[in-house]
């Protein structure tokens, strides 16, 4: 792993809520690791324009950052909509679940 500017910032939880996220770059985008801020404006407007299978990859990651269930997120939906590896994401994080 590559040390970038503002890795020991982050808490371990952030740390590995980063990595979890970085197959999603057009999500993680809207993280700001430096200052560990999500940017939820900015994620509330893209919504508009993401996929079905993006919002709730979104609506997970906010929700997990958030550490509540702001946005809900169904089960039914999820397991009808995302592929593989998305629900690989989400099947792995409820075995052994973190909050940043």
């Amino acid at each position: 792993m590559t040390i970038s500017r503002g890795h020991f910032q982050l808490t371990p939880e952030q740390r590995r809520f980063r990595d979890l996220m970085a197959p999603y770059s057009n999500l993680a985008r809207y993280w700001d690791w430096e200052t560990r801020c999500l940017d939820e404006e900015g994620l509330d407007q893209a919504m508009g324009v993401f996929s079905h299978g993006e919002q709730l990859m979104a609506t997970f990651f906010r929700n997990v950052w958030s550490g509540c269930d702001q946005s809900p997120l169904g089960l039914i939906d999820v397991a009808s909509t995302l592929g593989p590896e998305d629900l690989a994401i989400i099947i792995g994080w409820l075995r052994d679940p973190f909050f940043p």
